[in-house]
């Protein structure tokens, strides 16, 4: 028959497998090589994950935005709760005072740990806009010519748009990067800035200031190539391809995460996992096909959209730290 060690040998098992499908091998090794006292360990590390869990949709509520970045929301809030729960243990470890939850999740919005590559470049934005209308004249373009509210297209190549002959013949090759943190106008600008903030200092919290930079400025450089490839007789502007390389990235991440965003383990029941699939892909498409058709706007090109985002889910594949890697 089954004994109690048996049972216990099996609880043990299923605790180092719940250990390995969050990516913490050395919470899994402890568990293996401790004994009776790993296995404790093990199993208090995985309680304060379901704990941090449970905080967090108290807090938050079940309910997570819908598209790419619910998904990614989802994601950076499952990161936390296991840096929480190896804090928890450190803590433990070293008879250092209990910090809640709560105060972790505060903690972690305070001092250095806030977006300042985002600042960065949302400061640039706003003082090039500014500059492009002082260059204009102080005056915007009739919406018939530009109808993103802003200056000329001569304006816009004078402070830096990528413009092909330019670059190949006259050799200004600072072109490749002045065009993201140019825009064609207030809506352009309006757009694109919210989107960083929302974007850009999601990843930056999750993954740090250099990962965060790598991701946008890569990425934006490599769409402006290949709209200058593909497109050279076209003047195109804005931080659309570092955007659009957060995206990627973020696409990259969710990509490497799939099985354990969808699994038990880190949700309430795996109910409705096909229907969750199907509706994230389905959200993926839209966002595509609605900034396609920005796309089609004067000063905006598809060709630093989609380069964009190829580039950034790249980057995101060789650089954005991997919660599991038994789903990659």
């Amino acid at each position: 028959g089954v004994t109690k060690r048996d049972l216990q040998e099996d609880h043990d098992a299923m605790m180092r497998l719940l250990a390995a499908q969050l990516g913490r091998a050395d919470w899994a090794d402890r568990g293996r090589n401790g004994g009776a006292e790993g296995a404790a360990s093990l199993e208090r590390r995985l309680r304060d994950f379901k704990f941090a869990q449970r905080k967090r949709r108290d807090r938050y509520g079940g309910e997570r935005p819908w598209g790419i970045m619910g998904l990614y929301d989802h994601l950076q809030g499952i990161r936390t709760d296991v840096e929480w729960s190896e804090d928890a243990a450190w803590r433990r470890e070293n008879d250092e005072p209990y910090l809640s939850w709560a105060d972790f999740e505060e903690g972690r919005k305070l001092g250095l740990n806030r977006p300042f590559f985002t600042y960065i470049m949302l400061v640039l934005c706003t003082a090039m806009l500014i500059a492009s209308y002082g260059v204009n004249g102080w005056t915007i373009e009739p919406l018939s010519v530009n109808p993103m509210v802003g200056p000329s297209a001569e304006t816009l190549n004078r402070l830096g748009a990528k413009f092909t002959p330019y670059i190949v013949q006259d050799g200004e090759w600072y072109r490749l990067f002045s065009p993201m943190v140019l825009h064609a106008g207030l809506i352009h600008y309006v757009l694109n800035m919210a989107a960083l903030w929302f974007i850009g200092s999601a990843v930056e919290l999750s993954h740090g200031f250099v990962a965060a930079a790598i991701i946008f400025v890569i990425p934006a450089t490599g769409g402006t190539i290949l709209s200058a490839i593909f497109l050279p007789e076209y003047i195109s502007v804005g931080a659309s391809g570092g955007i659009f390389g957060l995206i990627g990235a973020c696409i990259a991440d969710i990509t490497m995460n799939w099985s354990l965003l969808f699994s038990k383990t880190v949700n309430e029941t795996d109910e409705g996992t096909r229907l969750r699939h199907a509706r994230v892909l389905v959200w993926l498409l839209l966002d595509i096909l609605v900034n396609c058709i920005i796309g089609l706007t004067p000063f905006v090109d598809n060709f630093t959209h989609m380069g964009g985002m190829l580039y950034g889910f790249l980057c995101g594949l060789s650089t954005m730290e991997r919660l599991s890697l038994n789903f990659f």
